[in-house]
């Protein structure tokens, strides 16, 4: 079975506090709400104090064009995705030619060819790497990048793969959408980008028998398997409806009491023993439900909490943000198990199950 052996992440270089964020926030939807300020008292239960965004806050009020959004996008997301990218690798000691499959996932931007044609040629990577994009699975689509790359690398023992995940929420905000959804959006989406390296079993034991230890490491996560869920006629729950200035967010008020109704089995297998959880952090009620529908405890999701705490939600990056701060903040032992858990459009939910060797 594949490894996955090491995640970076990195953020932009604008941070607010979750105090600034609402006082932006009142001052753009105040004349919209008789009750702004009941409203904002969300900002205060989100669980959120830091996030980050890739312009200066100043720059979302303009109200910019679609257009002039998404060459941001076009010009962040390479960046931040290289940067992951740049460290994943230089961490583990990968020649950047090794690399034979590049798996790009984000939801926030377009462009033709997509970005990781442009990452690619920045790291240096092989002409003959097998490239696939995977756009529109929002929260979900780290795990399932994630469970995506493990799987092609399970075909090919030889196979170096690399997982690009990068999301710049901020750059779908509108200024002139007045809903409640979209005051709702500034509470919890920040941006981010994480990058995970994934070897074949036969890569894995070579690069093994070369590396002794690792920055913030001294193991690797062994692919045990991974589950997808598609719940029927609930696309109307999160996504995007797509308008002439962008993009307008659908996030449905019942998430977290949808997740409540619904059974342990559909997250993890009721014969598995798990030892650690690994999930979005889509808000502090949605880490409620999860904690209610898996029997568990707040300490128990203390990486997903704090990731929250920390960056906000950042849509498909966030789980990776998630994993790597459990493997830098508990004591991993050999044959540990994890499940990684996300929600998404669709609407839907992914599973990865990692043992840590």
């Amino acid at each position: 079975m594949p490894f996955l052996i090491h995640i970076a992440t990195t953020t932009p270089p604008h941070r607010y506090s979750q105090e600034e964020v609402r006082t932006m926030s009142r001052e753009l939807f105040r004349t919209s709400f008789r009750d702004i300020d009941r409203l904002l008292r969300t900002f205060d239960t989100a669980g959120i104090e830091w996030r980050h965004f890739c312009r200066p806050a100043e720059w979302y009020i303009q109200g910019r064009p679609f257009s002039a959004r998404n060459a941001v996008y076009q010009e962040e997301a390479v960046a931040l995705g290289t940067e992951a990218a740049r460290t994943c690798l230089t961490q583990t000691g990968v020649d950047p030619r090794a690399i034979t499959d590049l798996w790009w996932v984000s939801s926030t931007g377009l462009a033709t060819p997509s970005p990781d044609m442009r990452i690619a040629q920045r790291l240096g990577l092989s002409g003959k790497i097998r490239r696939t994009p995977i756009w529109g699975l929002g929260c979900a689509g780290g795990a399932v990048g994630l469970s995506r790359g493990l799987a092609s690398a399970a075909a090919d023992p030889d196979a170096h793969v690399l997982v690009v995940v990068v999301e710049l929420c901020s750059l779908t905000f509108l200024a002139r959408d007045q809903r409640k959804s979209n005051l709702i959006a500034t509470v919890l989406f920040a941006d981010g980008a994480g990058a995970a390296l994934i070897l074949g079993d036969r890569a894995y034991e070579r690069w093994s028998k070369r590396v002794q230890e690792r920055p913030g490491s001294s193991g690797a996560w062994e692919w045990k398997g991974s589950h997808s869920i598609h719940w029927p006629d609930t696309e109307d729950m999160m996504g995007w409806d797509v308008g002439d200035d962008g993009w307008r967010v659908v996030f449905s008020r019942d998430i977290p009491e949808f997740l409540r109704r619904q059974k342990r089995e559909h997250f993890a297998p009721a014969e598995e023993k798990i030892d650690h959880w690994v999930v979005h952090p889509g808000g502090a009620k949605v880490l409620a439900a999860y904690e209610e529908v898996l029997g568990l405890n707040q300490e128990s999701l203390e990486s997903a909490h704090e990731t929250l705490r920390q960056y906000g939600n950042m849509s498909a990056p966030t789980v990776l943000f998630v994993l790597k701060d459990l493997a830098e903040r508990r004591s991993l032992r050999s044959g540990d198990r994890t499940a990684l858990l996300a929600l998404g459009p669709g609407f839907s939910s992914e599973r990865v199950m990692l043992q840590w060797r």
